[in-house]
């Protein structure tokens, strides 16, 4: 058998989602869920409060957390980069895009589900903006740690830290609700 042939074969995207892929979302997704729950009733350093409750070791196991979520995402992105599977910002990726948005929506308004192999193009999208806002959250963490997480410079990026919260559940529940959508109505 000719094994460059099979190399040079196109997956579909429901190939290409093999199990390192699916540990590697499974680990980012759990971190994430983790630093929403953990950040309901962690105490942040900054507050006044005993230094050995239950909230202090929230909020160092939401450290360690932000820190495996980092360390996902990094995976995540060197793979779409290594693969080059980036979508494209030029005129024709745009038009794709804005295609798969108008299917989506004339097809969700019609109680129909398109199948994903029709919405890659959007759904890689949506994952870029899954890793920014990851990116986000790292990177203003990261910052919050550096600067020693009790200072009141700490509590300043902790503010910008937070800002991103009501578009971190605005995009669980988006790509949640459409991972279900299409698990119970994508029927090929």
């Amino acid at each position: 058998m000719n094994t460059s042939a099979v190399k040079d074969t196109p997956a579909t995207p429901a190939a290409k989602w093999d199990w390192v892929r699916r540990i590697n979302h499974a680990v980012l997704a759990a971190a994430v869920i983790f630093q929403v729950l953990s950040s309901e009733w962690m105490t942040k350093p900054w507050r006044e409060g005993p230094a050995d409750t239950t909230g202090r070791l929230l909020f160092t196991l939401h450290e360690w957390a932000g820190l495996v979520a980092a360390i996902a995402a990094a995976a995540i992105v060197w793979r779409l980069l290594r693969r080059k599977e980036l979508p494209h910002a030029d005129a024709s990726g745009r038009a794709a895009l804005l295609s798969e948005c108008r299917t989506l929506l004339l097809n969700l308004v019609s109680l129909r589900m398109p199948h994903a192999d029709g919405t890659a193009t959007l759904a890689r999208a949506v994952q870029v903006l899954g890793l920014l806002l990851t990116g986000w959250f790292v990177a203003t963490g990261a910052a919050i740690w550096l600067v020693g997480a009790a200072s009141e410079t700490a509590h300043t990026i902790g503010g910008i830290h937070e800002l991103g919260a009501p578009l971190l559940y605005i995009y669980l529940a988006g790509h949640i609700g459409m991972a279900l959508l299409h698990r119970l109505f994508d029927r090929r």
